[in-house]
């Protein structure tokens, strides 16, 4: 166990080199982001209007997708913790999360974005190091643009949604929600022309082709089906080629997902619950996963760079 362990926190997890194996499952992983980007983007413009079942079950598709890389946090952890401090840490934290969202919506939901920001560029910076600096203000763009420009362009249809997830506590309206997203999406524009322009320059075409598809997606494409793709086909099995992980925390970490599946389907088979619910539901505990999941990432970040690892 204490050398799968270790093998898992080899990998990089910031700026350095992607080599051998990671980087050919990166370059796979980035045609098959563009090509469904590109499809998603066409049917669009061709007259594709999901409808909201159609939506619910594109997002509920990409938690299943994406489950696996939360879920390796269970290996990650208890290398850098004892055990049982870890899973109790953890589970405070979502729980916390979760009364947060309930009192104080608003500003979790404000926090959320903010984190989820922060969070996936971090995530998509270190698969363009080679741009000689500009691999941060990439990840920032990317990430931003992924979320802001959904808020900003197709506010009328995401505000409903946020307003579910206020719980009772008011409501937001389309201005209100398309602020939120310009505040995301502005900085992230002018990061995206700086790192395009650098990309260029040192003729990095595929990282052109990459802020490109995730701006087209997050323009045309209903916007829970594109964050739903960003999230499926960038940022998780992003996360899962950084740690390389082996046999054992594959299965642990599918394990932990399909349990996850399978508590929710059954919750789900004994409520049955409407859509607004249903995004409720989904949304909330995605947050509740999500900061310890994003604070867990940062301490490895933390300990390998006090290893000395390539950072």
């Amino acid at each position: 166990m204490t050398d799968m362990i270790e093998e898992t926190t080899t990998a990089p997890l910031a700026d350095g080199p992607i080599p051998g194996r990671r980087d050919r499952l990166e370059r796979q992983r980035h045609a098959i982001a563009v090509c469904a980007a590109i499809a998603a983007v066409g049917a669009t413009l061709l007259g594709w209007t999901p409808s909201s079942a159609a939506a619910l079950t594109i997002v509920i598709a990409a938690v299943a997708i994406g489950l696996p890389h939360g879920a390796l946090d269970i290996v990650i952890g208890p290398r850098m913790t004892k055990r049982s401090l870890f899973f109790g840490c953890y589970l405070a934290v979502a729980a916390l999360t979760t009364l947060v969202w309930l009192v104080a919506p608003l500003l979790a939901l404000v926090t959320f974005f903010a984190a989820s920001w922060f969070h996936f560029a971090r995530g998509d910076a270190p698969y363009h190091h080679r741009l000689r600096g500009a691999g941060g203000p990439f990840g920032m763009s990317t990430a931003g643009c992924a979320l802001g420009l959904p808020l900003a362009l197709h506010s009328g249809v995401v505000a409903p949604v946020l307003s579910d997830l206020l719980v009772g506590n008011g409501a937001l309206g389309s201005q209100q929600v398309a602020a939120i997203g310009w505040i995301i999406a502005y900085p992230s524009i002018i990061a995206g022309i700086v790192a395009a322009i650098a990309a260029v320059q040192l003729h990095r075409y595929s990282a052109v082709a990459e802020i490109t598809a995730v701006a087209a997606l997050a323009v045309v494409v209903h916007p829970l089906v594109s964050f739903a793709l960003y999230f499926a086909l960038w940022h998780s099995p992003r996360h899962l080629i950084e740690l390389d992980i082996d046999g054992t925390s594959w299965v642990l970490a599918l394990g932990a997902s399909a349990t996850t599946l399978i508590a929710g389907a059954v919750v789900w088979r004994l409520i049955e619950p409407s859509a607004a619910t249903s995004i409720r539901v989904i949304f909330i505990g995605l947050a509740a996963l999500t900061v310890p999941h994003v604070l867990v990432t940062e301490l490895l970040r933390a300990h390998r760079s006090n290893d000395g690892r390539t950072t």
